[in-house]
């Protein structure tokens, strides 16, 4: 009650005298144990703590694996929130670790959002990727993907939105062709699912264009690049990927002598954002 109050120090002073009553009163495997473990791992956690809820979250966790039979709920519950803070402490190994962990409690639950599911696939991939690791990153999003598809239809802006991620991370790859099936097919779901102008839509053209642009194509790469500048300049507050695509585009037009052109470009982007 007193952390749903925020009024935090005195839920922790709570918190801390009934840990250690559960010490003394149960057994080092009881369930108890690990609920006061979590409630004052949580407490740590609200306060910005990070490392002691870590601590306390850690060893409520292992008693939940012990137990028989197994509390995929209250898994899903803390590996899930272990993975996040040891990803923000870039404690990678243990983030992935965790991530799995809670991945396979949901799966086995049944009613977690897939969202949530696809979120930590997607977590993990850029975990995977930050550390150079790309070939263990893919069947990462594969799974997502899969995830996403069985849950809400082919077509769905969600699925749209893994397929935008898996062709990004294909052109980083140099995979080129399977890049440019994936945001096609992210293009074509968005600009059924949205308005014109809409920034999604927007950011498939960028992409796409990016893909023809490293092959060499640069007549359709600067087609889009323009398409794409037409429909961020029809958004009342443009984001930081609008200036992304007019420095992409700028580097194209500088390629083939047109500098004049390409200043002009990222100079407008700037001022529409409010940057000089």
């Amino acid at each position: 009650m007193l952390r749903a109050g925020n009024r935090l120090p005195e839920a922790l002073r709570v918190g801390d005298t009934t840990l250690e009553m559960a010490q003394r009163i149960f057994p080092a495997d009881h369930p108890s144990l690990a609920l006061s473990y979590e409630r004052l791992g949580r407490i740590h956690d609200q306060q910005g703590n990070h490392g002691e809820a870590k601590v306390l979250l850690e060893k409520a966790l292992r008693i939940i694996h012990a137990i028989e039979p197994t509390d995929q709920q209250a898994i899903y519950r803390l590996a899930r929130r272990l993975a996040y803070l040891c990803d923000v402490g870039e404690q990678e190994e243990e983030a992935i670790t965790h991530y799995e962990t809670a991945i396979r409690a949901g799966r086995q639950l049944g009613n977690v959002r897939h969202s949530d599911l696809g979120t930590m696939l997607n977590n993990v991939a850029l975990i995977y990727r930050r550390s150079g690791r790309q070939k263990a990153a893919e069947p990462c999003y594969l799974n997502a993907l899969e995830l996403y598809e069985q849950h809400l239809g082919r077509d769905h802006p969600d699925v749209a939105a893994v397929l935008n991620n898996l062709g990004v991370f294909y052109t980083g790859e140099g995979r080129l062709e399977e890049a440019e099936q994936m945001h096609q097919r992210a293009l074509a779901i968005r600009r059924k699912a949205n308005p014109k102008g809409h920034p999604d839509v927007a950011q498939s053209h960028c992409n796409l264009a990016v893909v023809y642009h490293s092959r060499g194509d640069l007549a359709r790469a600067e087609e889009l690049y323009r398409e794409s500048l037409r429909e961020w300049e029809n958004v009342e507050k443009p984001t930081e990927d609008y200036e992304i695509v007019a420095s992409n585009y700028a580097d194209l037009l500088r390629s083939v002598g047109k500098r004049r052109k390409a200043g002009a470009i990222e100079s407008r982007a700037r001022k529409k954002r409010g940057r000089t």
